[in-house]
């Protein structure tokens, strides 16, 4: 019997020397073919070039059904193809004794008994090491992180699984280490080992369920890390509540309470379903952060209160990304959890964001802003982007949340271009410190915010034939029909006053008589006798000690970066950060200077007129 045919067994996990995945589903073998064979049915469904039935004969069947174009995701590779699994022990021997050696080899190399520098200002002697199986288990018992991801792992401790030939010859071990049993294991894992390890990653792993994964918690005790994802654990049973499942139920919640102390758990890409993580994490009091990524979640059940403080009493961070089929709904149900302060459901198919206080509660408290009873009552960052949200309504919800100020929401339809959309994110969304992983600054508001605003005023204002007065103006932002598209629209024209809405109002007629003057000007002529004109009268004054006012005329249409250029050159200077600025009086006739920005824009749009001083800050 060949190496590689002990080390397989069906419906364990093999990985292929090309590092492709699957599940063995037979040894033997093949009619018209010589030698051993590995019947694999492979994660990736397009690899695959049968189901099972190979020349008219059925080998196995596949178990993992799918859509009628996956029904052909199995073949046969010769089982000398197949890599070697390996055990959690054997594995970090060999990756830590590696890493010790290559260390070494670094700091000295040695000829004929006598040192030779690798480092030329290293001065002092170098003495001889010999590599030991003690310097090793020194090394082990010293980790606090042991990261062995991709690392083939079949096994933590115990006998590995064996394989019968078609002879009926006796089943043999897969490797010489595998033979311990469970009681061996534990005490080989005591000797390797620092039991107070706080990190464990295993991901990529090939174990087939999550009660060999259990193990590590059995031993690892302080265990706060584990990284057990990209892994198919449990894949033969079906739903973990049907009847025909309440013994891998308990074996499962058993496992999982191995790690009471765990405060990180990702199980990503682990075809986990959601009421077999909520029976995980119950039996993790601790846990903070839980990952479950791409494992095609689906209808989250809705999490009451009490069924949050069960299972959810301390996560603050929740990651769904990747689950294609989650909506808004399967996020809402999650809105009881007391500590969650971060939620990720990036490439997931959201097409909306709803807010819905809670009526009967606030019926209830005579403070209905009380923050802490609310929904969502912790959440701080909420991360949708590549989702399918359609409606700009979606981002004016945003400010219900009680405490959200970080979202992501890069890659949605409703925002095609999203650098253009940025400022109107930010100005829709008042409470928002930072946007698309980007902080949103003081400035950066202050601009958005005007820039929206004024173009919420032009929209209000294109509807009349004449330039509405203010009393008019106001009645219209405060109207139902604009705050139902622009809730923030009247609070922002409160905000900024009217200096940030000089020069916006440029209704049909009043577009048509600039036309107009434009075309008269060209002439040499003017309307109303000349009384306008195309052109603008400006000092421009540097507030630096040795430089003084200069006159200049301008086109109307200039912008506040030509206006600079124009400063750079008059005043023989650089003027990097400096900004323009009109100089104003406030109600009790104190002096202010309002900046003049951004710099696309034009003066006649910031509502400067001829005969105005502008000052270089």
């Amino acid at each position: 019997m060949s190496s590689s045919r002990k080390r397989t067994k069906n419906d364990r996990r093999v990985e292929t020397l090309d590092g492709f995945r699957g599940f063995c589903r037979y040894v033997g073998p093949v009619r018209g073919q010589t030698g051993t064979w590995v019947g694999v049915e492979w994660d990736d469904s397009n690899r695959g070039k049968h189901d099972g039935k190979h020349d008219g004969k059925r080998y196995f069947e596949c178990k993992r059904k799918g859509k009628e174009a996956e029904t052909k995701r199995a073949s046969f590779v010769r089982a000398q193809k197949v890599a070697p699994g390996t055990d959690f022990v054997s594995a970090a021997k060999e990756k830590y004794e590696f890493e010790s050696q290559d260390a070494q080899l670094e700091k000295r190399l040695v000829f004929g008994g006598k040192a030779k520098k690798t480092d030329e200002n290293e001065e002092e002697d170098v003495t001889i090491e010999l590599k030991t199986k003690l310097s090793l288990q020194k090394k082990l018992n010293e980790l606090e992180r042991i990261l062995l991801p991709n690392a083939r792992l079949e096994r933590v401790t115990g006998r590995a699984a064996r394989t019968e030939d078609d002879e009926g010859e006796e089943a043999r071990p897969s490797s010489s280490s595998s033979s311990l049993n469970e009681e061996e294991g534990e005490e080989v894992l005591a000797k390797t080992f620092n039991a107070n390890a706080t990190h464990v990653d295993v991901s990529g792993n090939l174990m087939t369920s999550f009660v060999e994964l259990g193990k590590i918690g059995k031993y690892f005790r302080n265990l706060e890390i584990l990284d057990a994802s990209d892994a198919y654990y449990d894949e033969d049973v079906g739903d973990i509540e049907s009847g025909d499942a309440s013994a891998l139920a308990k074996e499962v919640a058993l496992a999982a309470s191995q790690f009471r102390n765990l405060k990180t758990l990702a199980l990503n890409k682990t075809r986990t379903s959601w009421a077999k993580a909520l029976l995980i994490i119950d039996q993790m009091p601790n846990l903070e952060e839980l990952r479950l990524d791409r494992n095609e979640l689906q209808n989250i059940a809705a999490v009451d209160e009490r069924a949050s403080r069960k299972y959810f009493p301390k996560v603050k961070v929740l990651s769904l990304d990747g689950n294609t089929c989650i909506k808004w709904d399967d996020l809402w149900a999650l809105r009881f959890l007391p500590s969650l302060q971060t939620l990720y459901a990036s490439d997931c198919s959201v097409e909306h964001i709803a807010y819905q206080d809670d009526d009967e509660n606030n019926n209830n408290n005579t403070n209905t802003n009380d923050d802490d009873k609310r929904f969502f009552r912790n959440l701080r960052g909420l991360f949708l982007g590549y989702n399918r949200v359609r409606s700009w309504q979606s981002v004016d919800v945003i400010d219900h949340f009680p405490r959200l100020e970080c979202v992501r929401l890069s890659h949605n339809p409703f925002c095609e271009n999203d650098s253009a959309s940025r400022h109107e994110i930010v100005a829709r969304a008042g409470k928002l410190l930072s946007l698309n992983a980007s902080e949103i600054t003081e400035r950066e508001r202050r601009e958005s915010e005007i820039r929206y605003l004024r173009n919420v005023v032009a929209e209000v204002s294109s509807s009349s034939s004449i330039r509405l007065e203010d009393k008019e103006l106001d009645a219209k932002m405060g109207s139902d029909e604009v705050l139902a598209k622009h809730p923030r629209a009247k609070a922002l024209k409160e905000m900024h006053g009217e200096r940030a809405l000089a020069g916006v109002q440029t209704t049909k007629t009043t577009q048509s008589q600039q036309q107009l003057e434009s075309r008269e000007s060209g002439n040499g002529t003017s309307t109303n006798g000349g009384g306008a004109s195309s052109s603008i009268s400006l000092a421009l004054t540097l507030t630096r000690e040795g430089k003084g006012s200069k006159d200049r005329t301008f086109p109307k249409s200039v912008t506040v970066a030509r206006v600079k250029t124009t400063c750079e050159k008059l005043f023989g200077m650089k003027l990097g950060t400096s900004t323009l600025a009109i100089r104003d009086r406030d109600e009790d006739e104190t002096e202010k200077y309002t900046e003049l920005e951004p710099d696309e824009d034009t003066l006649a749009y910031l509502g400067v007129e001829s005969g105005a001083e502008i000052f270089v800050l």
